[in-house]
Parts: structure tokens; sequence; C-alpha cells
């Protein structure tokens, strides 16, 4: 009996993520003054989070062009998605730039929100985990029109405990 758990542990382990839906269309930044848009981009069922490289972002992010390959899905039992919010910010240059927040979410068969992650592809300043945010709130469902704040996205690492939540303002687009 024991044999025949460790064989389908390791089975379910070993799946690969089955990708469903894929859209790598180039969407139009919103200004500053709007909520950010997150459209999705990726969802693929028997699927999970790459929990190992997001807990160590700094060693597998050298430059941000890489940067989005440690939000793909890896093999699970859950559903994954992933969306893109394009923006208009300023860089440190202080030059009007789009850049791109990536939120990733795994559910549950009935579409209940087990965890989530955000995270800025053009974030240039170490370490990276500063940028990373996890979601905090409990019993979501995930719908279209969702509000991120809803999520109480925190950072996975912070100075300042005042500097703790995501502040800015989004929707989720199914």
């Amino acid at each position: 009996m024991v044999v025949l758990l460790t064989i389908g542990m390791i089975a379910c382990r070993n799946r690969e993520p089955q990708i469903v839906f894929e859209n790598n269309q180039q969407d139009v930044a919103t200004s500053s003054a709007e909520a950010k848009i997150y459209k999705l981009k990726k969802k693929s069922l028997s699927s999970d989070i790459q929990y190992s490289k997001l807990n160590n972002i700094d060693d597998y992010i050298k430059d941000t062009l890489k940067a989005k390959s440690v939000f793909d899905p890896e093999g699970g039992e859950f559903i994954y998605f992933q969306f893109i919010a394009t923006f208009k910010g300023y860089s440190f240059l202080e030059k009007e730039k789009d850049f791109h927040d990536i939120l990733i979410i795994k559910t549950d068969n009935s579409n209940k929100i087990v965890d989530a992650f955000q995270y800025t592809l053009e974030w240039a300043e170490p370490p990276c985990q500063y940028d990373l945010y996890k979601m905090t709130a409990k019993d979501i469902k995930l719908t279209d029109n969702l509000n991120i704040g809803s999520l109480k996205l925190m950072r996975t690492f912070y100075w300042d405990e005042k500097d703790r939540f995501l502040r800015d303002s989004g929707i989720i687009r199914k």
C-alpha cells in the first residue's frame, strides 16, 4: 500500500503542465492614473507554481529578459493562471516607459485561489525578492473583474513595516 501511494505521489509530481490557453499579444499600456488591467496570458491544467525558483528568485533572475520563465508553471495538481498588466511608469532615469506586472494564480477545481504571486518583470534593483508579493487573503474565488486588492498581496521580503502590502489598484480579466 505504501509503495502504491509513493508511486502515485511521484507520478503526480512528474506530470507536465497542460497548457489550454496562451495569448502572446502585446497589450496597450494603461496610464499611471488608471487602474492596471491584468489580462490572461496563460492557463494550464495539472500545474503548480515553481516555489523553489520563487523562494530563491535572486538566483534565477540575472537579467530582466529571463525573468518571466521563473513564473512559468510546473507539473502539479492545480489550475494555473498567468496574467500580465502593461502600464506606463517612470524608470529610475525618470523616463516614461511600459512596465509589466506578472500575476500568477493557482486554483483548485472549484476556482478557489490556493496561492498567488505578483512581480514587476522590469524590476532592476537587487534584491529581486523585494518586489515579489505573495497572497495573504483566504477563501477567495477567481472571477472576472476581481480586484487585486482582495488578494492582500504582501512583499515576501521587506525593510519597512509600512511598505509591506501592494498599494496598486488593478482588475483581473479572464
